[in-house]
C-alpha cells in the first residue's frame, strides 16, 4: 500500500482472525465523568503547563519492569460542572517529537482504561488483579497516547482535548491522530469534525483518524450482521429463506433489514439477538465466552444497546420490563446467554485503595467499573451515519484508517466495508493481501484522499499497522 506525500490514501485494512475485544468499559463512569463540584477545588485546568506535575504518577502499584516513560493522571474540565478522567502516557521512544495519540474505547459509556490497561497501553493487568505486565506491543513504543474516560458529546471531547493541551502544553504542536475503537466510530469522526471546524480559533495538527471494528453506520450495522451471520453458517435456511422471500422480495441485498414492519422487523431483531445472547462470542466468533459472574452480561447488554439503530430500541426492549423477546427461539436452536467478557482482574486492580491513590482518584467518587449502564441509558442517539464527518476529516487532509477484526460479529468487517464503498471516493487499489512477516495478515483496500480499510486485529500485526499509519510508510 503506497501512500502520498501529502494527500494520502483512505485505507479499508480487514484483518483476519479478531485478537481483540471490541469490548467496553465504564469507568468510575458516573464518578469519573465528574457532575457537581467535587472536584472543583481539587483540579483546576491552566494554562502553561500548569497542572501537569501534580498529575504525575510518582509510582503505580504492581508494576514489575522498569519504566522508560512518563505517565500522568488527573481531570479535565470540560464544563463548569464536568469532569472527565484521563491517563497519558509519554512516548518510550522520543516524547519531544513523537505523534500524540488520543484514544477511545466505545459504549457508549465505556472506559478508555480498557484499551490502556487490556489492549493497547504499556501495561496489562494480569489475572491476579496485582500485578502489571510490560506489553510488548504497547502503541506508546512509538507514540504518545492520552486515554480518556467515558467521553458522552463530540463537544464535551472537544473540550477535553484542548483541555489537555492546556495541561501538557509541551506537547501542543505535535502530530495528533484521534484513534478508538467500536462506538468510538461515531465519538471519533463527530469529534473529527469539531477539530476541522475549530482550527481558526484552536489550531491542532491533526494528521489522521484510525479506527478499529467502528460503528460507522447504524442502517449498515444491521443490514451486514444478518448477512454475517448467515454467511458464517449462524442462521438456520429456513430463517434465510423465510427473510428473503417474505420479507425481502426474494433478494436480501439492498433490503433494508433495520427499517422492516411488524413480523419481518421481529424476524430481524430476533437474529441480531441471538448473536448476542446464544452463547456464541460477539466480539470474536470463533473464540470461547469467558463464563464468568452476572456482572459481565450486563455490561455486553451496555454494549448491545450501543449499537441498535434508535428506531428498533422500542421494539427490542418492552417499555415496562426491558426483557427480550425471542420470537424465533426455537427456530434458531436458541441458547442460554453466556457472558463473554472477564474484566474482574482490571476491576479489581482499578478499585485497589493504593491504585485510586496513585493516579489522584478523590475519596469521594465511587466504585470504578468498566462500563455504566447508567450513561448507556441517558445517551440521546443522534447520528446514525457518520459520513459527512468522515468526509469532512479526509477533506482537511487527514488520513483516515479503518481496520476491522474478520470475526468480530459486534461490529463486523461487511459494516466498514459497505461504508468506504459509499463514500464516493475513486477506488486507488482493490482488495489484496497485506503481509506480516511472510504471513497474509488481512487484506487491504486504498481509496483516494486517504482513506484506508483494512480488516483485521491481532497485537502483533496491529502493532505493525498503526506504526506504518503514523509514519505514513506502505502498510
Amino acid at each position: 500500500m503506497f501512500f502520498c506525500k501529502f494527500q494520502l490514501f483512505l485505507v479499508f485494512l480487514l484483518i483476519s482472525s479478531t485478537f481483540g475485544k471490541s469490548k467496553k468499559f465504564d469507568s468510575f463512569l458516573e464518578n469519573l465523568v465528574l457532575e457537581g463540584e467535587s472536584l472543583q477545588n481539587e483540579k483546576n485546568n491552566n494554562e502553561n503547563n500548569e497542572g501537569e506535575e501534580e498529575d504525575a504518577i510518582v509510582s503505580l502499584p504492581g508494576l514489575n519492569f522498569e519504566l522508560n516513560f512518563k505517565h500522568y493522571s488527573g481531570f479535565l474540565k470540560v464544563s463548569s460542572n464536568h469532569f472527565l478522567h484521563y491517563w497519558f502516557v509519554t512516548s518510550q521512544g522520543n516524547p519531544l517529537k513523537d505523534p500524540l495519540i488520543f484514544w477511545f474505547n466505545g459504549g457508549p459509556g465505556c472506559s478508555s482504561l480498557d484499551g490502556l490497561l487490556s489492549e493497547l497501553g504499556p501495561y496489562i493487568v494480569e489475572e491476579d488483579g496485582k500485578t502489571l505486565n510490560k506489553n510488548p506491543y504497547s502503541w506508546n513504543k512509538y507514540a504518545s497516547i492520552v486515554f480518556i474516560e467515558a467521553q458522552p458529546t463530540s463537544l464535551e471531547n472537544y473540550e477535553a482535548v484542548k483541555q489537555f493541551f492546556a495541561r501538557h502544553n509541551t506537547f501542543r504542536n505535535h502530530s495528533v491522530y484521534i484513534t478508538g475503537e467500536s462506538y468510538g466510530g461515531v465519538y471519533l469522526p463527530t469529534l473529527g469534525a469539531r477539530i476541522v471546524d475549530g482550527q481558526g480559533e484552536f489550531p491542532i495538527n491533526l494528521k489522521g483518524m484510525a479506527i478499529g471494528n467502528g460503528y460507522m453506520n447504524a442502517k449498515m450495522n444491521i443490514d451486514t450482521s444478518v448477512r454475517f451471520a448467515y454467511g458464517h453458517g449462524i442462521i438456520d435456511q429456513k430463517v434465510w429463506n423465510t427473510l428473503e422471500m417474505e420479507c425481502c422480495r426474494g433478494c436480501i441485498d439492498g433490503c433494508d433489514l433495520s427499517g422492516l414492519g411488524q413480523s419481518c422487523g421481529r424476524m430481524v431483531e430476533d437474529i441480531f439477538e441471538f448473536l448476542w445472547h446464544s452463547g456464541l462470542n460477539p466480539y470474536d466468533l470463533y473464540r470461547d465466552c469467558d463464563p464468568s459472574p452476572g456482572r459481565n452480561s450486563m455490561k455486553m447488554e451496555v454494549i448491545k444497546r450501543g449499537l441498535i439503530p434508535s428506531r428498533m430500541l422500542h421494539r427490542i426492549y418492552s417499555n415496562s420490563t426491558k426483557t427480550l423477546r425471542w420470537n424465533l427461539k426455537s427456530t434458531l436452536h436458541g441458547s442460554p446467554s453466556v457472558p463473554c467478557l472477564n474484566d474482574t482482574a482490571l476491576t479489581t486492580y482499578m478499585n485497589l485503595p493504593e491504585v485510586r491513590k496513585a493516579i489522584h482518584i478523590p475519596d469521594n467518587l465511587g466504585h470504578w467499573d468498566i462500563c455504566s449502564d447508567d450513561i448507556t441509558e441517558k445517551y440521546q442517539k443522534q447520528i446514525d451515519d457518520t459520513s459527512p464527518f468522515v468526509k469532512k476529516i479526509i477533506k482537511a487532509h487527514a488520513r483516515v484508517l479503518l481496520y476491522y477484526g474478520d470475526t468480530d460479529m459486534a461490529c463486523n468487517f461487511m459494516l466498514g466495508q459497505e461504508f468506504c464503498s459509499k463514500l464516493g471516493l475513486k477506488l486507488v487499489v482493490g482488495k489484496q493481501p497485506w503481509m506480516y512477516g511472510h504471513q497474509i495478515a488481512g487484506f487491504k483496500t486504498i481509496y483516494a484522499k486517504g482513506l484506508t480499510f483494512a480488516p483485521q486485529w491481532r497485537a502483533p500485526q496491529m502493532d505493525h499497522v498503526i506504526s506504518q499509519f503514523l509514519l505514513n510508510h506502505p502498510i
